[in-house]
């Protein structure tokens, strides 16, 4: 008797134990679709950050194309700098353009804008070496602080746009296109560091890239 009593007992034991392994097993399922969950969250994650990292270094690669195209432009002017216009014009590179500098003792006559001999000559040098490049061309005209007053002009204003503007026609008419040119007066607004007087009074052909 006191054993039949003691199989029934375990018999209905047994259910218990089982409906308590049922619910242990449906919370490990529970936790394995959480960190299934969470692991495609943060995948997800991870792609949209790579693609923001791959538009930025796209960004970034455009932006050093245009210093390494004018880096590329130096080593041009450069060669040509070194043969045939040494100690008459000076290069100076920026981050977007390329300035080539002239004194204008060598383009004109003190206070006047009638180009010289030798100044109509390196304009023509200058415009064969730039009539088939790309280059946008800004002239810049540039005089000392010393006063001027005359008839033609009456202040350092008129002196530095009408030469910025001869040298532009010099350009045109050694087969540049008009629309590559522009031409500005800045007077002595502008001065160079250390230059003085001498090296203030000078034309500037600032070259740069046309817009894409």
């Amino acid at each position: 008797m006191s054993t039949n009593y003691l199989f029934d007992e375990a018999a209905q034991a047994e259910p218990k134990e089982f409906d308590n392994d049922s619910w242990l097993l449906s919370y490990v399922d529970l936790l394995l679709l959480m960190i299934t969950l969470f692991v495609c969250l943060l995948s997800m994650q991870q792609n949209k950050l790579s693609e923001k990292e791959l538009v930025q270094q796209k960004v970034i690669e455009s932006l050093k194309k245009k210093p390494i195209e004018v880096e590329q432009n130096k080593i041009f002017l450069d060669q040509v700098y070194l043969s045939d216009l040494k100690n008459r014009v000076s290069v100076d590179v920026e981050t977007d353009k390329v300035n080539l500098i002239i004194n204008d003792s060598i383009l004109f006559l003190p206070g006047d804008t009638t180009l010289s001999e030798t100044g109509g000559r390196l304009l023509d040098e200058l415009a064969l070496m730039l009539r088939n490049k790309p280059w946008l061309i800004l002239v810049e005209g540039h005089t000392d602080g010393e006063p001027i007053a005359t008839p033609r002009f009456p202040s350092n204003w008129e002196l530095s746009t009408a030469r910025a503007t001869k040298v532009t026609r010099r350009l045109i008419a050694r087969g540049i296109n008009s629309q590559r040119l522009s031409a500005i007066g800045y007077a002595d607004t502008r001065p160079l560091d250390n230059a003085g007087k001498a090296g203030n009074r000078r034309v500037a052909l600032v070259l740069s890239q046309p817009p894409s």
